[in-house]
């Protein structure tokens, strides 16, 4: 074995007495690092996005919303409709929290023109709730105005969004002035609008930058006032215990909503309609796994390709060195021996490659939003849009399990690679070989 070992690096590392590895041997390696370095990187990124995904939605607001698609949209008898629900076993275990909410589109007035937000509305029945930021679908507060913030259910008082605040430049205490749909569409007079004044009490912060720039929050007795909805919803939002049972529970909710005892307390002329926020997100879920498919095929395939340069370099070492494969089979060194030097170059330059590749992959994914932040400076362009992937900052996951996973198969990779032209080498014929050589 120390023979064998002997020879494997001396061949790795060439003539060059001080090189670490051969000019061959280095371009392999050095496309093999950069493969395993990139789909660290790409897959990091994305696996960020899609946590970053569902920690916003699963904070931002609700999981599944039950809305009435018939008539005015309101839905009066909510509270009992709610309590019909909870009656239910399996919903009881798996529901956090089901409420009425308000949900619409507005208009918020700015430098005397009206810009498109929604504006949500949720029961806001302890402050102290709201402060330790305990009620299930009002976001989490980063800043706000203690004295004001008590006064929230009763007074026209709002909490907007840190990118609303930073877009729009309010402050604490800023007037806002709102508009929302009154009343029946008429064609001889269009829309009425309702349009109030409104004070900033607070700020909240999802880190999902639609949310973030688009909502406004208020209380449920200030919207039922403003929207002219007395005692009255346009919604009920639920929370769940986890995101992956929200199919099962949508089941299980329309059951229940077409059930006996839900028609004795509803409308029965309503019709409803289950929304789950999987489903509402189901565009940017699905070209974000799209993307994700596309890019890590794209750099495996790169991965691939320097296995396949990978068997050129041995083959072209094979060829270089059939007379020290003739000589050493004729000194007595076996074929498994001559196809497990070849094998083992072929293996330790993958491994070489795997570990300084993951090394700088995990690197690189680390501190990838600073090295992002120079080059904009430089070129001064924008590369990651907000208004497109909607983070206030780059999310990276680094997977430690996915990142042996890559650097396991490009070993593998490098060692089948090496393995039939090593193989051809210790099929060779000792004393043809000394012959023609």
């Amino acid at each position: 074995m120390n023979i064998i070992s002997l020879i494997t690096f001396r061949y790795i590392r060439g003539s060059r007495v001080f090189g670490l590895l051969s000019l061959k041997s280095r371009l392999s390696f050095i496309v093999m690092c950069v493969g395993v370095s990139l789909l660290i990187v790409v897959l990091s990124i994305f696996n960020g996005f899609q946590k970053q995904v569902k920690e916003s939605l699963s904070s931002g607001g609700p999981h599944i919303t039950i809305e009435a698609n018939s008539g005015s949209g309101e839905i009066k008898n909510y509270d009992k409709m709610v309590e019909v629900f909870f009656k239910d076993i399996i919903l009881k275990e798996k529901l956090v929290s089901m409420q009425g909410n308000i949900t619409s589109h507005g208009l918020l007035q700015h430098n005397n023109n009206f810009v498109p937000i929604l504006i949500r509305a949720v029961p806001v029945k302890n402050i102290d709730d709201l402060i330790s930021n305990s009620i299930p679908n009002f976001p989490r507060l980063e800043h706000f105005d203690r004295e004001e913030i008590r006064n929230i259910t009763t007074n026209n008082s709002v909490v907007i969004g840190k990118e609303m605040a930073s877009v729009y430049n309010y402050d604490l205490g800023s007037s806002q002035t709102l508009a929302v749909p009154s009343g029946s569409f008429n064609v001889s007079r269009g829309v009425e609008l309702n349009i109030n004044q409104f004070n900033v009490t607070g700020f909240f912060k999802t880190g999902y930058y639609q949310f973030d720039s688009k909502y406004i929050f208020m209380s449920l007795p200030t919207a039922q006032k403003f929207f002219k909805m007395k005692d009255a919803v346009n919604q009920i939002t639920v929370k769940v215990t986890s995101l992956d049972d929200l199919q099962m529970i949508k089941k299980r909710l329309i059951e229940v909503i077409y059930s006996d005892e839900m028609n004795e307390v509803s409308n029965s002329k309503l019709r409803f309609t289950v929304k789950t926020v999987a489903e509402e997100q189901q565009n940017f879920l699905g070209a974000l796994r799209m993307e994700k498919t596309i890019i890590s095929t794209i750099v495996f395939l790169f991965i691939i390709l320097a296995a396949l340069g990978m068997v050129a370099t041995v083959y072209s070492l094979v060829r270089s060195k059939r007379k020290s494969i003739g000589t050493l089979k004729a000194l007595g060194l076996s074929s498994s021996s001559i196809l497990l030097i070849f094998t083992l170059n072929s293996m330790i330059i993958g491994v070489l490659s795997s570990l300084i590749g993951g090394i700088v992959g995990i690197y690189y994914a680390i501190n990838l939003e600073s090295i992002i932040g120079v080059i904009e400076k430089i070129t001064n362009k924008v590369l990651i849009p907000k208004d497109i992937y909607y983070f206030d900052k780059l999310p990276v996951e680094i997977d430690v399990s996915f990142i042996f996973m890559v650097t396991t198969a490009a070993t593998i990779l490098s060692g089948l690679a090496g393995y039939f032209p090593a193989r051809w080498a210790a099929n060779l014929d000792p004393v043809e070989t000394m012959k023609n050589d």
